[in-house]
């Protein structure tokens, strides 16, 4: 599924959202107000769908990551605002800017790895 959607997901998200856009123009010329409800709400249901269960997964990484930096904050785009996102450039900046950020997540690890050898040593207690 990523492999077709691959374009879309490396998109500029104004890019993104303008061909949404013309897109709903597009579908509602042939639909009366009755059938542009109902396919705009079936269009609602797929996407909070969507939504919701990649809310529910970035709340998990984030847990597991350490913090999200936003691609659109002032700092990131600055630095980088094209019409198509190179992830490798976006990942290079964000550890520019943040540099601790990977340590921290080393150090959370390394904290757990302890954590679960002093568990062991208790259970075998």
């Amino acid at each position: 599924m990523n492999q077709i959607f691959n374009d879309i997901f490396n998109l500029n998200p104004r890019y993104s959202t303008t061909i949404g856009f013309i897109i709903a123009l597009i579908l509602v010329d042939n639909l009366n107000a009755a059938e542009q409800n109902l396919v705009g709400n079936w269009f609602e249901l797929v996407g909070q769908a969507i939504l919701t269960n990649a809310a529910s997964q970035t709340v998990i990484e984030s847990r597991a990551t350490g913090n999200i930096i936003n691609i659109n904050s002032k700092e990131v785009k600055c630095a980088y605002n094209p019409p198509v996102y190179d992830i490798n450039k976006i990942k290079k900046i964000i550890n520019q800017l943040y540099p601790n950020n990977k340590n921290e997540v080393d150090i959370l690890l390394k904290s757990l790895k302890e954590l679960q050898k002093k568990v062991e040593e208790l259970q075998k207690d």
